[in-house]
């Protein structure tokens, strides 16, 4: 009886072993041979989809783009954005080695940073305004004026001015930033010998607040504190005279990627950049929306 049930026991044993070789040889059998109908296993996955799109560059643009992106968020949940800052300079570097899906500049590109694969979205228009401390009475000063105090041609306010005196001290921006590529640009001006070289438009607000002889130039929704904007030669830093072009200091925001890659979450911020509720934002940013596709 023993003998009858260890042989049953080894007999059933036998026969699972066997099926389960069969079973195995079925799968791997076609592999060996060849079955053209076969898929390789990596290709039955899914594509990697990005649900994140990271930015780097301007700092000039951090602000507009952490409302848009709490808004983008919210409505597409899931998705997330990410913003570093690296001065308008490095964007296009950071886009092109792949370091960033975006890059946030302040200005145009260069026509040295300007690639085939680089596709350019301006988003708005921004003004640069020139400000002084709010116990400088100056309102307005002409462009040939304004090259002059940042040329050191002219060095003390009682020079443009019969009420207000003492040396003027010139605030700019660091090498890399789109406002001062702008401000640059829009003056004509080469090789500024600031006297006081700051990183972000926030510092230099802060700065002129509190000395009464500094000049500098920020963008407009950046105008806070004990400071105030003037016009050049009589014409205001207004959102209808960027519109219509009579303002001088005006510079776009953009953002560049690379077409040959991929990025799901990218587009879908592209695509959100164009509707109603991002045009909304921008105005309300002091910006003059512009989405342009080039």
């Amino acid at each position: 009886m023993k003998c009858k049930m260890e042989t049953s026991f080894f007999s059933d044993l036998m026969f699972k072993i066997s099926i389960t070789f069969v079973f195995l040889v079925s799968l791997i059998l076609p592999c060996i041979v060849g079955n053209n109908n076969l898929v390789s296993y990596d290709h039955l996955l899914p594509e990697k989809v990005s649900t994140c799109v990271k930015s780097t560059g301007s700092t000039s643009m951090s602000h507009v783009l952490s409302i848009l992106s709490d808004e983008f968020m919210l409505r597409n949940e899931g998705f997330t954005y990410e913003k570093s800052e690296s001065g308008s300079g490095a964007a296009p570097m950071m886009v092109s080695s792949g370091g960033s899906d975006l890059g946030d500049m302040s200005r145009d590109l260069y026509e040295s940073e300007q690639k085939d694969f680089l596709v350019r979205k301006c988003i708005a228009l921004d003004g640069i305004v020139v400000v002084l401390n709010n116990e400088n009475k100056i309102r307005d000063l002409s462009k040939d004026t304004l090259k002059d105090i940042f040329t050191k041609k002219i060095v003390d306010w009682s020079q443009v001015s019969d009420d207000f005196n003492g040396k003027i001290v010139t605030i700019g921006r660091e090498d890399g930033s789109g406002t001062k590529s702008g401000f640059e640009k829009c003056l004509d001006l080469k090789n500024v010998n600031y006297d006081l070289i700051l990183s972000e438009s926030g510092d230099i607000s802060a700065k002129i607040s509190n000395e009464p002889r500094a000049i500098g130039y920020i963008s407009l929704a950046s105008v806070f504190g004990k400071i105030h904007d003037i016009s050049i030669d009589s014409v205001y830093c207004t959102l209808e005279n960027i519109k219509n072009g009579s303002y001088l200091l005006t510079r776009p925001f953009i953002q560049i990627y690379d077409k040959n890659v991929k990025n799901e979450a990218r587009d879908k911020w592209m695509q959100f950049l164009k509707s109603d509720c991002a045009k909304e934002l921008v105005e309300k940013e002091k910006l003059v929306y512009f989405f342009e596709e080039n």
